[in-house]
């Protein structure tokens, strides 16, 4: 095959919970982890950039389906030539009305409340709850009393989960659970996916 055909791209796992996916001038980086034994790829990438003549540069648009169906067979193929079981984990459709439920997220909610603890965060003194966000694939801690606390347990959450690349951080005086809520999650909200 000749060189000028063979399409060139590289793909790395640069961090703890990142894959980083480059061909030509583009590069998509996906969340990814292990579970059983297996390779799991989300199925879009958090974020993509584009090199232009200076520097690397955001790319805010929709992962599209050419793009996908390009590059998802790649990944699974690269982790497969190593003798890996790959699998691509999909979040439901935005035109879907049905309600997305991941019954796993009880574990990692029950990982999140051991980790804050072994970092010193205790469970009704410095914060009230831990919610479960399924659209979003990820947890929510609400009712954070003291704001210099919000720091610790994003710093400590976002090591217990790499491969939840998006995260929030906002104050609510009002309601059931007054304070400072914290979320860390795998999909961007309201993405269906994040196709277009």
């Amino acid at each position: 095959m000749s060189l000028f055909t063979e399409l060139k791209y590289e793909v790395k796992v640069d961090a703890p919970g990142r894959l980083c996916y480059r061909e030509g001038n583009h590069e998509y980086v996906f969340p990814v982890y292990e579970e059983d034994g297996d390779i799991v790829i989300a199925g879009f990438p958090s974020s993509r950039r584009v090199y232009y003549f200076f520097g690397w540069y955001s790319y805010p648009r929709k992962f599209p389906e050419s793009a996908r169906d390009k590059i998802l067979p790649r990944l699974v193929a690269h982790f497969s030539r190593a003798g890996r079981r790959v699998r691509v984990f999909e979040q439901g459709d935005e035109d879907s009305d049905t309600f997305a439920y991941y019954p796993e997220l009880f574990e990692q909610r029950g990982k999140a409340i051991e980790l804050l603890d072994e970092a010193g965060i205790t469970w009704f003194g410095d914060y009230s709850s831990i919610d479960l966000l399924h659209e979003e694939y990820g947890l929510e801690v609400s009712g954070i009393r003291q704001e210099s606390k919000v720091d610790l347990i994003a710093k400590t959450l976002k090591t217990g989960f790499p491969q939840w690349h998006y995260q929030c951080v906002c104050h609510e005086g009002y309601g059931r659970e007054p304070g400072w809520r914290f979320s860390i999650y795998m999909f961007s909200r309201g993405s269906g996916g994040n196709r277009g």
